[in-house]
């Protein structure tokens, strides 16, 4: 698999498999992900919404990459926001 990590701050095109790694104000980093299922016509897709909170962004983004892996992800984006330098909010992180 190809990893493409993004600058701290910037975040990846909706139209490509990405992991999000978001640092919240409790000092927390929360991940949630978008990939489209391999080998489908569909357009399919598989995301990780409400993953458990880890200690580090490197814990985070060692669980997305597996994740990604186990879903057959060929490259895949990394976008990871921190307090000083957050993620642009995208429709997976508004309520429903």
């Amino acid at each position: 698999m190809e990893i493409v990590r993004l600058p701290v701050g910037e975040q990846a095109s909706v139209d490509v498999d990405c992991i999000r790694i978001e640092q919240t104000a409790e000092a927390i980093f929360k991940l949630t992900a978008s990939a489209l299922c391999v080998g489908t016509d569909d357009g399919e897709s598989v995301t990780i919404v409400d993953a458990p909170a880890y200690e580090n962004a490197e814990e985070a983004e060692a669980a997305g990459l597996v994740w990604a892996a186990r879903v057959g992800v060929e490259r895949l984006f990394v976008s990871t926001g921190t307090l000083a330098q957050p993620l642009e909010l995208i429709e997976i992180d508004k309520p429903l």
